[in-house]
């Protein structure tokens, strides 16, 4: 069967998608930052200068890490498939352009840096790591997960049998026939 296009999603170059997401993105770190505050009692990040270098350095960590996963993913479910990176619009990407995924293996990929980090972030803070600086990291993480969010969001709703292309760009949304 021929594939048709529903939908094309240009996630790198509309401008009014980019600054909606990043004002999500916003907000998100600023409710996880006082929601941290409040039910953690006040925390504080030790060390002073030193930690916030650790912040820092542990948050451009987590977006090579990030996408890193997202590689990994990309090739796991498509081998044949390019994994490239890139910057763009003050976002770190993964994409693999031409590779075709289904529903749910595109969710995967999209959900898994999110599941991953989240995770590390916890095992992180069992080993005693800076409470601070762990959850300020996971705060800045999370609110850079709004792209993949918002492509979680496309895919719920999107009908069972659709394939999704990935793009430079974005993504695009292929139904059979």
């Amino acid at each position: 069967m021929e594939r048709k296009l529903i939908e094309e999603i240009n996630l790198l170059e509309n401008k009014k998608l980019v600054i909606n997401l990043n004002i999500v993105a916003i907000v998100i770190v600023l409710v996880l930052t006082v929601l941290g505050i409040v039910f953690s009692g006040g925390f504080e990040i030790v060390n002073g200068f030193v930690g916030v270098v650790w912040l820092c350095l542990g948050y451009l960590l987590s977006l090579v890490i990030h996408e890193a996963v997202h590689g990994i993913f990309f090739k796991t479910f498509y081998p044949e498939g390019k994994v490239k990176f890139g910057f763009k619009n003050g976002m770190a990407y993964a994409t693999s352009p031409g590779s075709f995924y289904t529903k749910t293996q595109f969710f995967i990929i999209s959900i898994a840096p999110f599941v991953v980090l989240t995770g590390l972030f916890l095992f992180l803070r069992f080993l005693g790591v800076n409470e601070a600086v762990v959850y300020l990291i996971f705060a800045l993480h999370t609110s850079g997960c709004v792209g993949d969010f918002y492509y979680c969001i496309l895919l719920l709703n999107k009908p069972a049998g659709i394939l999704v292309e990935d793009t430079e760009k974005g993504i695009n949304f292929y139904s059979e026939g």
